[in-house]
């Protein structure tokens, strides 16, 4: 133990954030399968309002700060980022341990509020007056505000750290790779926005153990909140889904045998747009709050043009599919099924952005189901995705080619009768956050039942099926021969190519580091060597798929 909470080596810091996270996530989807079995009748599963919102709320809570920011921005960036620079580390390490151990001690600090009175029951937005005395006069409240400020001084940490590092090894650099200027523009919105929220919340701190009343309707203004509170919220949409925009750009080059995404340039426009934009459109979260109708109009048409650089992104990987000659992989499948999700998120997100559709449909059904198609489902697959494609080369965890194709029908399928149905609550004004509804409503809650068991089902059996394989120092032959293993189908000269980005991050990340450093062999020999033993393995599997037998 002593020696993780000393380690420094980016490798092993993206790890702990790879491990830790999907550990947290499955606890979030504990929590979301308990509101779904207490959505089922009234008082199935859970007879008590406030401990079914405590549930809500931390549900939210963990998929987002817990779960999906430490993977795709602790995990995939603490690997990845160096090894697309060049770079030997990030630039402070033990800064970036630090930024771990700070997110490991808030999640304790989570768990100690649920201990303490049943937990908070405000809502993972915390809005006041309900996350204030007297509503919420417990210890909780000021525990899960405590959680937010260490999870917050987490990610300013990772931040700046990964936003030095891109500066200062990125003038080597002929172009910039689309996964650099993706994480670099989320570095910049969570350097802008969490100062926001940590302001927000210690005032409402202020408020509940100091009576100050910035926030109460006799004295302050409660609507100050919500602009402060949204304000980081929307672009934490953004934070939350544009590593998974630049995931599925590398995926089609990884699948098509090139080295850049077709409208490299377009995208990357895409991007920096996308982050920009996302901080001038806050205010379309407070639709039904009073503002005036010019506010209203401004915000409404700002959430509309924002789609013009997602619209870019998503035709471009249309392009992909559809005109370049791709490998039919299950990954195929999984692109595939993001872009299908994510559009039709996308697509309720333009009904939601009508200022006055938005009244009708405000903090309903339909907002739920928009929210979750575009991050739960979009962020989500994309932490598949990482797992299918990253994952066998980072940690060497395999699944089987069928595997990985009935683990997509089986979460495709489940996603779809889980939030699909929701769309209709909402078209009915159901409102959320309700435990206890009219019964004729739950026909609906029995399909996103059967939703979300073939979702676990999907999650059983991929982790199930995961296999560790371990590679010692004079075992360079297997771990070579797990890449041609990958591509047995595909076209093997990308990795006898010196030059190819896929060579260098395959060989730096399986081949431990005292093996692959120049100083074991001349560079000319080591090359010589590693194309010999590449020819070897492909043979090896050739001659099994002929005689049927396993490749390996």
């Amino acid at each position: 133990m002593l020696y993780w909470t000393t380690v420094v080596n980016h490798k092993e810091i993206a790890s702990l954030y790879f491990w830790f996270s999907l550990c947290i996530g499955i606890l979030a989807f504990f929590y979301s399968f308990v509101i779904r079995l207490s959505l089922v009748w009234a008082f199935s599963f859970v007879d008590n309002g406030d401990l079914y919102l405590c549930f809500v709320t931390l549900h939210a809570v963990y998929i987002i700060f817990f779960f999906v920011i430490p993977f795709s921005i602790g995990g995939l960036v603490n690997y990845l980022l160096p090894l697309y620079l060049g770079s030997i580390d990030i630039v402070a390490p033990r800064l970036n341990n630090l930024s771990f151990w700070v997110l490991f001690v808030a999640f304790w600090t989570s768990i100690l509020s649920t201990v303490i009175a049943r937990g908070v029951y405000s809502g993972w937005t915390l809005y006041p007056p309900l996350s204030s005395s007297p509503f919420s006069s417990t210890l909780s409240g000021d525990l899960v505000i405590l959680t937010l400020h260490l999870a917050g001084i987490s990610s300013i940490l990772s931040s700046i750290n990964f936003l030095v590092t891109i500066f200062a090894f990125s003038p080597g650099l002929k172009t910039w790779p689309l996964f650099v200027v993706a994480q670099g523009t989320v570095a910049v919105l969570l350097l802008l926005s969490l100062p926001v929220l940590a302001s927000a919340i210690t005032i409402l701190l202020l408020d509940r153990n100091f009576s100050t009343g910035f926030f109460t309707a006799s004295s302050g203004d409660p609507l100050l909140y919500q602009h402060l509170f949204w304000f980081f919220g929307h672009p934490e949409v953004y934070v939350l889904i544009l590593p998974a925009f630049s995931l599925i750009s590398i995926s089609l080059c990884y699948l098509s045998n090139t080295r850049q995404p077709f409208g490299y340039v377009g995208l990357s426009i895409a991007i920096i747009s996308i982050g920009v934009m996302g901080c001038i459109v806050w205010a379309h979260h407070m639709f039904t709050s009073g503002i005036d109708l010019d506010t209203r109009v401004y915000f409404s048409f700002a959430t509309l043009v924002i789609g013009v650089p997602t619209g870019i992104k998503v035709f471009s990987w249309l392009y992909n599919f559809f005109s370049v000659k791709l490998a039919y992989l299950p990954l195929y499948l999984w692109l595939l099924g993001f872009v299908i999700l994510f559009s039709v998120g996308g697509f309720s997100g333009i009904v939601l952005a009508n200022c006055h559709l938005n009244v009708f449909f405000h903090d309903t059904y339909y907002v739920v189901a928009h929210f979750h198609y575009v991050l739960s489902l979009g962020a989500v697959t994309g932490v598949w995705i990482s797992l299918f494609l990253l994952f066998p080369y980072l940690f060497h965890v395999v699944t089987s080619y069928w595997t990985q194709a009935v683990c997509f029908l089986a979460f495709f399928l489940g996603a779809n009768l889980l939030f699909f149905p929701l769309h209709f609550l909402g078209f009915w004004g159901l409102p959320r956050h309700y435990m206890v509804y009219d019964p004729s409503f739950y026909c609906f809650s029995y399909l996103s039942l059967f939703g979300i068991l073939l979702l676990l089902v999907s999650f059983v059996l991929c982790f199930s099926s995961f296999s560790y394989l371990c590679f010692g120092h004079q075992s360079m032959a297997y771990g070579l021969s797990f890449y041609v293993y990958d591509m047995v189908f595909c076209d093997i000269r990308r990795f006898l190519s010196p030059d190819s980005f896929y060579t260098s991050f395959a060989y730096s990340s399986v081949v431990p580091t005292s093996f692959s450093s120049n100083q074991s062999f001349f560079p000319w020999v080591k090359e010589k060597l590693r194309r010999l033993v590449l020819f070897f393995c492909w043979l090896r599997c050739w001659v099994n798929h002929k005689l049927g037998q396993p490749l390996f």
